[in-house]
């Protein structure tokens, strides 16, 4: 599918999307030669690349930064995190900039200057439900607008059959029992878990799925729930995945007209906390 630029009509409408479900999706974002760039340079690290058992359930976790970035880090290349060209290259790629301009995704910039190569295997179990958003403690949880965004790249068409996304829209800004009793993402708690009936898995009845096609992009807040179905196919299902700081906190966005929570008109900023994955008051029920 090649891109379509998003028009004044449905710019608005993508962008509210992303603020009341937490997720909006941009079709063909990526065309060739860049998307079949993608698609083999992603091929290759996954056949030299080994990937530690327990990430089974994510698939990998390969960090992969820009050249500048890696300098800056001053660390040994792993298999696990290396620099490469194409990473900038992705990350200037002029649809996606145009895009997040068109949806008014202000002070847009990229969270440590990076991709995250996720990929799940042939025949891969599922991903367990989880969000991702580090920052629980403090007030910028309860912001009604986005603050830090996942954009996700996929290098593959994807179906149910072959695990794709499934998300529970509006969680990234309303509390629900499965938030009760998830362990904290990608921690070796729920690493353990071998029952695949366990609530973690669960097919919740507000879930939705949404299947993507290779090109397509997904912007998605980082409070919000998500999960995969596993891959029951014998063909790898692979995406790329960038996160961004967005908007400049405790600033609403200059399209807001909406209410301001009194937690961040008054926010202090001298204000510090610990960082944590665990839900706190912030996201009410």
């Amino acid at each position: 599918m090649e891109y379509e630029e998003l028009t004044a009509d449905s710019a608005p409408r993508k962008r509210d999307q992303l603020v009341t479900d937490g997720f909006a999706i941009v079709p063909g974002i990526l065309g060739d030669p860049l998307l079949s760039e993608l698609q083999t340079w992603s091929q290759d690290v996954f056949e030299r690349v080994p990937v530690d058992p327990k990430y089974r359930y994510q698939g990998s976790d390969i960090h992969v930064y820009t050249e500048e970035r890696w300098k800056l880090m001053d660390r040994e290349s792993t298999h696990q995190h290396f620099g490469d060209p194409i990473v900038q290259k992705l990350l200037d790629h002029e649809p996606q900039l145009q895009a997040c301009r068109d949806l008014q995704l202000e002070n847009l910039a990229s969270a440590g200057g990076g991709l995250i190569l996720l990929s799940k295997p042939a025949f891969g179990p599922p991903l367990y439900w989880h969000q991702d958003f580090m920052n629980w403690n403090h007030p910028e949880a309860a912001s009604p607008w986005p603050t830090k965004i996942f954009l996700s790249y996929y290098m593959s068409d994807t179906t149910r059959e072959n695990g794709c996304l499934r998300v529970i829209p509006g969680t990234h800004r309303k509390r629900i029992d499965l938030h009760d009793i998830l362990p904290n993402a990608h921690t070796p708690e729920i690493q353990a878990i071998d029952d695949l009936c366990h609530p973690i898995f669960m097919d919740h009845p507000d879930s939705i799925d949404v299947p993507l096609k290779a090109g397509d992009l997904i912007i998605a807040d980082a409070r919000l729930l998500h999960a995969a179905w596993p891959n029951q196919t014998d063909q790898r299902r692979t995406l790329v995945l960038a996160w961004h700081n967005v908007f400049d906190f405790p600033n609403p966005p200059s399209w807001w007209d909406g209410d301001v929570p009194d937690v961040i008109r008054n926010y202090d900023p001298t204000f510090t906390c610990e960082g944590t994955r665990t839900v706190s008051h912030h996201l009410p029920r």
